[in-house]
């Protein structure tokens, strides 16, 4: 299903942005602001335009309102990004993660984004430590199966769609291949390796669950990458997630792919294959060049 495209007015990019309406018509007409207009002339933004706007224009960040002024709420979260308080903003978004509110949640990666924190800051400082709440909170039986499935997807929605505002570069250098091992009721992960690929520049072919090692090998002959990422949080059967990353691992050195790999599962996967370059423990090691 497509994805619905949030458009704000000139009311809301100007308190977005930090100055009054005029200024923003102002930078629309002199062609500094990007913007679409209705049929009836009225101005309609997306996220993407004040994402390029700040990206070429860095001096007017600090006046920035990165999340949505309609109420004192709003104001405080606003201001708790600005100041990089992320304590508290684990605690807002695992609140809204469990009400399912999308919008609230996505509101605070935009902000985080367009603040210019870096991306692996996001996804290191809030998204895991709110993701290992959810699970700590299953764990415990505070929250049900249920609860943890819906604030987990609520979390791996806003993850796909703050994908739709990164700046993404033109130029591709080299292919990869992203894959979740067995056993991974969700990709959260990987979408978040996924992002940071992308955005230094790799072309990635996302296939999220381990397709069948056949099928797998087609897509090796087909579009040959050169490096393979695999996540893995969860083990519940050591045997046959060892099998397959053996083979999987057997069929990268035979196409002479470098293997690349992450998250906890790997405490209790032997990876001393050849194959197997590097273990990230985190998105700021995934982030610096290889």
């Amino acid at each position: 299903m497509k994805e619905e495209i949030q458009y704000f007015n000139s009311h809301d990019a100007a308190k977005i942005l930090g100055v009054n309406v005029s200024t923003i018509k102002r930078w629309t007409d002199e062609g500094k602001l990007e913007c679409m207009k209705s049929a009836g002339g009225h101005r309609k933004f997306t996220m993407q335009h004040f994402t390029e706007f700040l990206g070429q224009n860095n001096k007017k960040t600090a006046k920035v309102n990165v999340f949505p002024i309609d109420t004192d709420t709003d104001l405080q979260i606003s201001h708790q990004i600005l100041k990089g308080d992320f304590a508290f903003l684990i605690d807002y978004v695992l609140e809204q993660a469990f009400r399912s509110d999308r919008h609230q949640v996505q509101h605070v990666l935009n902000g985080l984004y367009l603040s210019q924190y870096p991306l692996h800051e996001i996804f290191d400082s809030l998204i895991t430590r709110v993701l290992y709440k959810i699970g700590e909170l299953w764990e415990n039986g505070e929250k049900t199966i249920a609860e943890e499935h819906i604030a987990s997807q609520t979390i791996r929605d806003s993850i796909v769609r703050l994908q739709g505002i990164i700046r993404i570069p033109h130029d591709k250098t080299i292919k990869v291949l992203c894959l979740n091992l067995a056993d991974e009721l969700h990709d959260i992960a990987l979408k978040m390796v996924d992002h940071i690929l992308e955005l230094k520049g790799f072309e990635v072919l996302y296939s999220g669950q381990l397709t069948p090692l056949l099928d797998l090998e087609k897509v090796f002959a087909s579009f040959k990458p050169q490096h393979v990422y695999l996540s893995s949080t969860v083990v519940n059967n050591l045997r046959e997630t060892q099998t397959q990353f053996d083979k999987l691992c057997t069929i990268c050195e035979k196409y002479s792919a470098s293997v690349f790999i992450g998250g906890r599962g790997f405490d209790f996967i032997r990876h001393d294959h050849p194959a197997v370059i590097k273990r990230f423990y985190n998105y700021k090691e995934l982030s610096t060049k290889e």
